[in-house]
């Protein structure tokens, strides 16, 4: 093998090599499907909270009113997520995700993140702190398999 030949080779491999490690694999995708499943769970379980908080004369009208719109929102784009962690997973059952899905993965998750993080500050003055530790717990787990 030619020096170049050898060089184009190690290159590939190498490319190969960071390319698939940089990725998410089919049972990262499940994983990060399970912790979107349970955090749209854990949104309708902090929407119980705002309505009793709400109900109890704890929390005004303005502040539920944002509360509902906000858990509305991750619902909303939770769902797009998690069906498209679904339809990845059918996709690449055997592979990794190429790298272009995996930033589009980052992107969409990053507002969800975001809107699940205002919630939680949010309710935090109301002493709903246990209601919305699972939510951030779940945004982790999907956070870190897409830092990958």
């Amino acid at each position: 093998m030619t020096p170049i030949r050898r060089r184009l080779a190690i290159s590939l491999v190498i490319t190969f090599a960071l390319l698939s490690a940089a990725c998410p694999s089919s049972n990262d995708l499940d994983r990060m499907s399970n912790a979107s499943n349970e955090l749209a769970h854990d949104a309708l379980t902090a929407n119980r909270v705002v309505a009793e908080f709400y109900a109890a004369g704890k929390m005004s009208l303005a502040a539920k009113d944002k509360a509902a719109d906000l858990i509305g929102r991750i619902r909303e784009k939770g769902m797009a997520f998690n069906n498209t962690l679904i339809e990845l997973d059918k996709k690449y059952q055997q592979g990794t995700v190429p790298p272009n899905t995996l930033q589009l993965l980052r992107d969409n998750f990053a507002e969800i993140s975001g809107l699940v993080r205002e919630l939680a500050q949010g309710l935090a003055p109301f002493g709903a702190r246990a209601a919305t530790k699972d939510l951030n717990k779940h945004v982790d787990t999907i956070e870190e398999v897409l830092a990958k």
